[in-house]
């Protein structure tokens, strides 16, 4: 009843009937020793279950990784096939090579040769046959520079989130030697001559890394060759007789060359190529 007073050596329940059964229920009370104090390991538990939980949480972090591939002293070659598209009137196909020395994870100096193989395009026939315009163009025959690559971009995409596929961005400046060639108007009467030229390079390029292999990349990207060229004089033609606009004069290729004036040039070439490493491993080294 109310107001009644509890028996001798009992305490009064708090918090209604059966407090101490709500308590361990709603796991609010920690166990303590006769003495009232908790037991002596119940802290060391503690810490050790906190500790394996933060082992799991961390081995579960896979966003910041170390970088897949370094290329810190070491050879790099790269052999690689590409097209031209900047030209609508002579198409050109590259077959090439690139040797780089990585002297910094993110910097490189290296050689670039490149061969071309030019021809006409249909486009260039059409307006032949259907327009009656002969057109001047020429083609590349070869190329070779020397090269400064910087790699400012670094990242990784996720497949499926099941695997990442890490990849580098880098910008390729540099200068050397173009070889190019004319493409006669008149090919039945005129030889072609060449012209050896210098120029610059400049490439956007990209590299993506395959899993578990550290000596091979796949690279896809953009070269563009700027170079000052000659090209066929436009007063070099089949039409030597009286009143006639052309030079007779021009007929041989030496003599043409001589009259040809300097003007830019530039292709655009987009290539796909592989690249391997020497030596093919490396080290991770970390500051102390």
């Amino acid at each position: 009843m109310e107001g009644e007073t509890p028996p001798a050596g009992e305490k009064p329940a708090e918090g209604g009937d059966a407090g101490g059964d709500v308590g361990d229920l709603l796991g609010g009370d920690e166990p303590v020793m006769s003495d009232g104090t908790p037991p002596a390991d119940a802290g060391k538990q503690e810490k050790d279950s906190e500790a394996k939980q933060i082992k799991a949480e961390i081995g579960q972090i896979t966003v910041v990784q170390r970088q897949r591939m370094l290329k810190k002293k070491r050879f790099e070659l790269q052999p690689q096939f590409g097209i031209s598209v900047n030209d609508p009137y002579v198409r050109h196909y590259t077959i090439g090579l690139d040797v780089n020395y990585w002297f910094h994870n993110r910097m490189a100096v290296g050689l670039t040769g490149t061969g071309f193989i030019g021809a006409r395009t249909p486009r260039y026939n059409n307006i032949r046959f259907q327009e009656g315009l002969l057109l001047t163009a020429n083609k590349v025959l070869w190329q070779a520079s020397l090269n400064f690559t910087y790699n400012p971009f670094y990242g990784k995409i996720a497949i499926f989130n099941r695997a990442l596929l890490h990849w580098e961005g880098s910008v390729t400046v540099g200068g050397g030697a173009t070889q190019t060639q004319v493409l006669p108007r008149y090919e039945a009467i005129h030889d072609p001559f060449r012209t050896l030229t210098g120029g610059g390079t400049f490439g956007l390029n990209g590299r993506f890394y395959t899993r578990r292999i550290n000596w091979l990349s796949v690279n896809a990207g953009m070269r563009t060759w700027i170079y000052a060229d000659k090209q066929e004089p436009i007063n070099r033609g089949p039409d030597d007789g009286p009143g006639g606009v052309d030079d007779p004069n021009l007929n041989s290729a030496s003599a043409a060359k001589s009259e040809a004036e300097f003007k830019a040039a530039f292709n655009v070439v987009f290539y796909l190529g592989v690249s391997f490493y020497l030596p093919p491993k490396f080290e991770y080294t970390t500051p102390r």
